[in-house]
């Protein structure tokens, strides 16, 4: 075998070692080789370990045990503190944060420079990262109470290398934004991992972004690649601190500096990188030779999220990865048939199904994803469907499935409606009450006559409440104790008022539409969505009719605000009066039409009947008017005959 085949495979068997196997070869193999070899090449092997001895003692040490061990007694200090604050009514918060932040920033540092400047110890500056996030959302929630000096302080973080030169400073305004500044550090480690490290290094790279995102969430992994940055969807706040941080990057940007390359390429070359790579993907501090690993780490990225797509897609998801292709067409065809596979999988894999294909303006892929699955729709994904829906009512050929769509949508949210009203108004099917409500339909509005029919209807009507012990007197009832001052008497008997059914979290959705519909905003997004669409408005008037048909105290909007004020006392019926007003405006919006629509065709009638007499007119007097010139023209003539004769 040749030598150099030899070491080709000596080096294979060599990086498949763990460290401390790879040390104990080194100990016992390779230098005691060292005195047999002849004396230039041992003197070369020395020289060459004496350099990167020399090279290294510069490197900062990361002590991540030493780091624990502090940053775990400022917290414990902290928790202290606050037990403290109590009993004193004074206390050292605010210092042992900013001391906590301080040492972070300070480490942050030298973990730059170690996997930059270094170019070693990645997997242990790794897990120093990973640590530096759980401390910071550690510091975060051991402040207790209020928040507000960990989301103000302010926090200069500067980026420098060993010989003090600045490579990239910050300007925070918020401990949580820290977390930008890591992922900045992140990029530079993948940077530079992809850029010198060997091949064992480069195969842990997907793990490490795998860690990244199971801390930190799937949007991190495009923050990553942006240096930290918010991407443009991120809310108002984080895109005025992202300015700052900006702003200072591109007072930065004129430093490009070797990194030890050998071939690396002068300054002038920057403004080239500035035009092949996106200023949110490029550092002004990288060589020619570290900027190029941009595209790699991008689709290291981009397998992640596909990953993550492949089993969970979403709309967001969806949009990052679009954010970050390199050619939107080629990202659009690959992932068309995957989101079609798995769209039938849930519920929540059809809504995002839904509205990646309205992104893309696919209608016919939106028409076959209603027409096979669109039993998996919930209340809570009208949004995407309405968004769906829209879009292929653009598409003439599905515009009459996507209209039926709508009329049964709008005719399901009704059969909710109608069946929370007779849920708390349990008489207003009966015989007698319906009678009532067609005589008061037919009394003359504002009377006093009227108004007094109407509160006594409601009031027969409307369900009875049943008394039910107030929970917090029933629990003391259990234990014991005297009744709490106040809870004696429960005016409400309503227990779901206690439960917390508000707020965005989407594991309350599927209980929050069981008990809390959200009626109006559903009608009010059909009823948009219909207008949007040709043909729309005949089709609302149609529904109308079928709705005052069924309920027609709709058509009266003092009856539905009686009713409205009957329920809106009681926390979890607030959903039906909303209901009840978002109804009344629909159906009161519907009449104006209806009577605009009858008064335009009575203008219409009565034009055509003006014309119509107009004309007949005409010819009347184009009749009589020819009637004398011949009683005229005849003695003329006879005359000359008479004559004749």
């Amino acid at each position: 075998m040749p030598s150099s085949a030899a070491s080709k495979r000596f080096l294979q068997v060599y990086a498949t070692l763990p460290p401390d196997a790879q040390q104990l070869l080194v100990q016992k193999q390779l230098a005691p080789l060292l005195d047999i070899v002849s004396k230039d090449r041992r003197n070369k092997a020395t020289t060459s370990a004496t350099q990167l001895q020399q090279r290294y003692a510069r490197m900062p040490l990361l002590n991540l045990k030493a780091k624990k061990a502090e940053i775990s007694a400022l917290l414990l200090e902290l928790a202290r503190d606050s037990k403290r604050a109590l009993i004193k009514e004074r206390s050292r918060r605010e210092q042992l944060i900013a001391e906590a932040l301080h040492s972070l920033t300070h480490w942050l540092n030298d973990i730059w420079k170690v996997v930059y400047e270094f170019r070693t110890n990645f997997r242990l500056a790794h897990t120093c990262l990973l640590f530096a996030c759980d401390a910071l959302d550690q510091i975060g929630n051991g402040c207790g109470g209020c928040k507000c000096f960990y989301a103000s302080i302010f926090v200069p973080i500067k980026i420098t290398r060993s010989t003090g030169k600045l490579v990239k400073s910050f300007m925070l305004n918020g401990a949580h934004n820290l977390e930008n500044v890591i992922l900045w550090i992140w990029r530079d480690l993948f940077i530079t991992i992809l850029a010198t490290g060997t091949r064992r290094q480069k195969s842990i790279v997907p793990d490490m972004l795998d860690d990244i995102r199971i801390l930190l969430g799937w949007r991190s992994l495009e923050q990553l690649l942006r240096g930290g940055s918010k991407s443009s969807s991120e809310d108002d706040e984080d895109d005025e601190n992202d300015e700052l941080v900006a702003r200072d990057s591109d007072h930065m940007h004129t430093i490009v500096d070797d990194d030890g390359d050998q071939n690396y390429i002068s300054d002038d070359w920057s403004t080239i990188c500035d035009e092949l790579y996106p200023t949110s993907f490029y550092a002004a501090h990288w060589s020619w030779r570290i900027a190029d690993q941009q595209p790699q780490l991008r689709d290291l990225v981009h397998a992640a999220l596909l990953d993550i797509f492949k089993v969970t897609p979403s709309g967001p998801l969806y949009t990052t990865m679009l954010a970050i292709a390199e050619d939107e067409d080629e990202l659009e065809e690959e992932l068309h048939p995957l989101v079609m596979s798995v769209a039938g999988h849930s519920s929540d894999n059809l809504a995002a199904a839904l509205r990646i294909m309205s992104l893309n303006n696919r209608s016919d892929s939106i028409d076959i994803l209603l027409r096979t699955y669109k039993h998996l729709m919930r209340p809570q994904d009208a949004a995407s469907m309405q968004f769906a829906v829209l879009i292929m009512s653009g598409d003439f050929i599905n515009r009459p499935h996507a209209t039926s769509i709508i009329e049964e949508e709008l005719l399901d949210v009704t059969k909710v409606f109608r069946a929370a009203i007779r849920a708390n108004f349990c008489n207003i099917d009966s015989e007698g009450n319906k009678t009532e409500l067609m005589q008061i339909l037919t009394l003359r509005r504002d009377s006093l006559n009227r108004r007094t029919r109407v509160a006594r209807w409601v009031k027969s009507v409307v369900t009875p409440q049943v008394e039910t012990p107030h929970p917090m007197a029933l629990a003391a009832l259990m234990i014991g104790l005297p009744l709490p001052p106040g809870v004696d008497n429960n005016d409400e008997g309503d227990i779901l008022g206690y439960f917390e059914l508000e707020g965005d979290e989407p594991e309350i959705e599927e209980l929050r539409e069981e008990f809390r519909p959200n009626i109006k905003g559903r009608l009010q997004g059909w009823v948009d969505t219909a207008v949007a669409v040709k043909g729309g408005p005949a089709l609302l008037m149609k529904v109308y009719a079928k709705i005052v048909g069924e309920m027609p105290f709709l058509k009266a909007n003092d009856i539905v605000e009686e009713m409205s004020t009957r329920v809106a006392d009681r926390p979890s019926k607030l959903f039906v009066a909303d209901g009840l007003d978002g109804y009344r405006d629909f159906c009161e919006k519907q009449a104006m039409n209806l009577a605009a629509a009858r008064r335009k065709a009575n203008r219409a009638a009565g034009a055509a009947g003006s014309t119509a007499r107009a004309g007949a007119s005409g010819s009347r007097s184009s009749g009589s008017g020819a009637t004398p010139s011949v009683s005229h023209t005849t003695p003329s003539t006879s005359g000359p005959i008479e004559n004749v004769g």
